[in-house]
């Protein structure tokens, strides 16, 4: 298996959290996908460039297979290799039937649907996502807090292309450390030891250092972070493909750092909430950059039928329509509406069960 899980409370709540998700079909990029907020990525199965609903469902269930320990990796990626080709998936001209405006892939690359990097990023990032997500829940209940106070940033995965290293071109961890402490002024971080080479990346369960890793603090800045290939969480994987991950650091150690005195007890990690509340409806922005890739009488109906809503079921059945209007590109006319309609209300009416 590819994450190693501390004990079945984290199973529990990684898998909880997973099985809350809904597929969300998109034919955005990587970059585009990160314009969205942190909630409704963490509440939604998705892939870049990928539309069909039916490949997103097979992504969900296996990794859901993968998280309960039903087969590994190996396994995993034979049946997304499988379903697409039961799709008629073809990487020059995407799924069959599909109007999205998807760039043919060239066979074999990252954008390759069907590639083994493709696959392997795909399991591998969202089986870490889950995985880190439970073990960051469970390492910050009270009892968990006190005997192992802080977290350690280190090398689980070994990478062929390391970020930091000349071909990567990208900054290492340690550089990406310096920048995150830098931006929060180092509360409840280590600083001295990560100015050397290879020194220890340690900071409290508390310490904004980790969103701010999150993030991407510092780095050549597109959005408020600045590093892009970041995923906005406070926990592992903070970026795409690391193979970066959590250890946990023991009292007696703490207390030798400084990062805690006597009895002290760190607060709730920042972030925590937040991401225990991804099942939160979507924002004004989300509804409206989904309205906007609707089409004009589509959205004009929508708007009319739900504004008698509470915001809530607006935004629920907002979120819900652009999912099934991309599901159902492939039809035409009047059947392709009947198709929406549809598919929305089924997925409004299992959001608000």
């Amino acid at each position: 298996m590819i994450a190693v899980l501390d004990n079945t409370g984290t199973v529990t709540e990684a898998l909880r959290q997973w099985r809350s998700r809904e597929v969300f079909p998109v034919d955005l990029s990587s970059e585009e996908i990160l314009g969205f907020s942190r909630e409704l990525r963490m509440r939604s199965v998705f892939s870049a460039r990928t539309t069909n609903a039916e490949y997103l469902q097979e992504i969900a269930d296996t990794v859901d297979g993968m998280l309960s320990g039903k087969f590994a990796m190996a396994e995993g990626r034979y049946r997304l290799f499988r379903k697409l080709k039961q799709l008629g998936y073809d990487p020059e001209i995407g799924f069959p039937g599909d109007m999205a405006n998807i760039p043919p892939a060239e066979r074999g690359s990252l954008q390759d649907l069907s590639s083994d990097a493709r696959l392997n990023l795909v399991l591998e990032t969202n089986m870490l996502i889950a995985a880190n997500y439970g073990r960051m829940i469970d390492g910050n209940r009270p009892y968990a807090r006190h005997a192992y106070p802080a977290w350690e940033l280190v090398r689980l995965f070994q990478r062929n292309v390391p970020r930091g290293t000349p071909e990567s071109h990208t900054a290492g961890w340690q550089a990406r450390w310096q920048d995150a402490g830098d931006a929060v002024g180092w509360v409840g971080a280590v600083e001295a030891p990560a100015r050397r080479a290879g020194g220890p990346m340690i900071a409290r369960k508390d310490s904004p250092i980790w969103q701010s890793l999150g993030n991407g603090a510092g780095g050549p800045a597109r959005r408020a972070g600045g590093y892009t290939d970041t995923l906005s969480n406070p926990f592992p994987p903070f970026a795409f493909n690391s193979g970066m991950a959590w250890k946990s650091v023991g009292r007696k150690r703490c207390l030798e750092l400084g990062l805690i005195a006597g009895d002290e007890v760190p607060e709730e990690m920042k972030g925590h909430h937040a991401c225990r509340q991804a099942g939160l409806a979507p924002g004004a922005k989300e509804v409206n950059d989904i309205f906007e890739r609707l089409s004009p009488d589509l959205e004009e109906e929508l708007r009319r039928e739900l504004a008698d809503d509470k915001e809530e079921k607006f935004l629920r059945k907002a979120h819900a329509a652009h999912v099934a209007k991309q599901e159902a590109k492939v039809r035409d006319g009047i059947a392709r509406r009947v198709e929406i309609r549809e598919a929305g209300k089924k997925m409004v009416e299992a959001w608000m069960a």
